[in-house]
């Protein structure tokens, strides 16, 4: 049997986290499946794939059309199972493809895209507005954090298309840094016995909020004159946090290294870690300081929560509080046992849930589990019989019972076990809680029309949560529920009663609505 291959779309400027996710994955990738990378510009990206060990291809194009040509003529006899996208320009590759190439396309979607371009108008109006349109037209979509992929729910994208998968590092091959006063000498810091230097690696941009940083440095360093700061990483706010640095008189405090590549050094050289985001999907900077036992003290933001637990394996903070990060760095200057503990417990977290063999694993199931997809939809196309899919599910949900939520997680649970892949719509009041708690997709209660169109496309319909006859609440509900079991009969679907009892049936109403159960061909079990 021929390995998967699967062809992987990039701009080739990428820098920081999403650099280091796509290159280490390429890497790893190839020992079990055919990984290729295309990027559109020649530069460090290539330079450090080719390094690696990765296959790439370059292509050099002035415009998309240019570069898709080439791109099909690179492709052309050549078998792709999935083509998979990173960033604004291999999102818009991608989508032009896949108009030639019979495959499914999947982005990974690395940070928050309407931040990406914070602070520069034009490319934002632009390589924003491009790389919007490009994302709705995907096919799969994967989040390199929880709370990236609750973001892409909250925006409506499709729920049950979206995967998510955690940065991975590797934690097992041996480090050697350079040593610390060396390190630092070579960046133009001097360091004398005593200073604690805190360290940040970004891209000076304004979704990093450097400024923060630094004022809260300027508080600190009124109280702690040993306390300083190297920022590695470059960007288009390089001129402007330099001259605040000199307006805040902390020239002489605050070292900007630039881009730096031996990032162990950087972080075996500082005793504390820093992140001052506004916004972050999962940036590898908090693994790689954690790889180095370093404390960190961080925004709250994106998916840092999941690795930094506020107090046990790190510090949290609201962003833009900068007196509350100069109290943090204050608190931690003037404690090195209580760095070393928060510095053991991080790195210990990180490489039990955060390793590169897991981060692996999980993106090999996420292609099985979209090619498999993509078959099911073949096989249902073949006869007109098979062109259903999917349940739908209706009961109180939404309503903040915990009764019928859990009659909710539990038919869930009993779907998911026979067919793990089957589509699963419910129909709630709160749309957009069932899809955050549950991955799958909701529809409002009472938006009729939308309900009727996945009955239309569904084989299961279930009526689960509580009894269906009953005098508890409004004789409203028990036509409600009445009207959807009968439409699901109509519709073609399948009807199953889960969970439900015929109730105390007091009175002519409640005769004559359990008369038209039996009448809808419904049996209760």
């Amino acid at each position: 049997m021929s390995k998967m291959r699967v062809i992987h779309l990039i701009g080739g400027g990428d820098t920081g986290g999403a650099k280091t996710h796509v290159l280490h994955l390429l890497r790893e990738l190839n020992h079990s499946i055919d990984a290729q990378l295309v990027c559109f510009r020649r530069g460090e990206f290539s330079d450090d794939a080719q390094r690696m060990g990765v296959p790439i291809h370059v292509i050099e194009s002035g415009t998309p059309l240019t570069g898709l040509r080439e791109l099909r003529k690179l492709l052309e006899g050549q078998r792709v199972d999935i083509i998979h996208c990173h960033g604004a320009r291999g999102n818009l590759m991608g989508n032009l493809l896949k108009h030639f190439i019979k495959a499914p396309v999947v982005t990974t979607v690395h940070s928050d895209y309407r931040l990406d371009y914070l602070g520069r108008p034009v490319a934002r109006l632009s390589y924003g507005t491009t790389n919007l349109v490009a994302l709705r037209r995907m096919n799969y979509y994967i989040g390199v954090s929880d709370n990236i992929t609750d973001l892409l729910i909250q925006r409506n994208f499709h729920v049950d298309r979206i995967e998510n998968i955690h940065n991975g590092i590797d934690f097992t091959t041996p480090i050697n840094c350079v040593p610390r006063e060396e390190f630092l000498r070579s960046i133009g810091m001097e360091v004398k016995p005593g200073d604690v230097v805190a360290g940040i690696v970004a891209r000076l941009s304004p979704v990093k909020d450097i400024p923060t940083l630094l004022r809260a440095m300027k508080l600190a360093c009124e109280q702690e004159p040993r306390l300083k700061l190297a920022i590695a990483g470059d960007g288009e706010d390089k001129d402007k946090l330099t001259q605040l640095t000199e307006e805040l008189g902390l020239s002489d405090r605050v070292c900007f290294a630039g881009w730096v590549k031996d990032v162990n050094s950087f972080f075996n050289a500082i005793d504390i870690a820093l992140l001052t985001s506004l916004s972050e999907g999962f940036p590898y900077s908090l693994t790689e300081g954690a790889r180095m036992h370093k404390a960190t003290i961080s925004t709250d933001v994106g998916g840092i929560p999941a690795l930094i637990k506020d107090g046990e394996t790190g510090i949290l903070f609201t962003p833009r509080d900068e007196k509350a990060l100069s109290r943090h760095l204050l608190n931690l200057a003037g404690d090195p046992e209580r760095r070393r503990e928060l510095g053991n417990r991080l790195y210990e977290k990180a490489r039990e849930e955060y390793s590169i063999e897991s981060m692996v694993r999980r993106q090999l199931e996420i292609y099985n589990r979209i090619l498999e997809r993509e078959a099911r939809k073949e096989r249902r196309c073949k006869t007109r019989k098979e062109r259903r899919d999917g349940v739908v599910v209706c009961g109180a949900y939404g309503h903040g019972n915990a009764g019928d939520d859990a009659i909710l997680k539990s038919i869930l649970h009993s779907v998911r076990e026979l067919d793990e892949y089957v589509p699963i719509t419910v129909l709630a009041k709160n749309t957009l809680s069932i899809k955050e708690r549950y991955r799958v997709n909701a529809v409002y209660t009472f938006n009729i029309p939308k309900i009727l169109w996945h009955m239309r496309g569904a084989r299961l319909y279930i009526n689960g949560g509580g009894t269906l006859i009953q005098n508890a609440t409004s004789h409203r509900s028990l036509w409600y529920y009445l009207f959807t079991l009968w439409a699901a009969k109509r519709c073609g679907c399948k009807v199953a009663m889960y969970g439900c009892g015929i109730g105390p049936v007091n009175g002519k109403r409640n005769i004559k609505l359990a008369s038209w159960v039996l009448l809808c061909g419904l049996h209760h079990p």
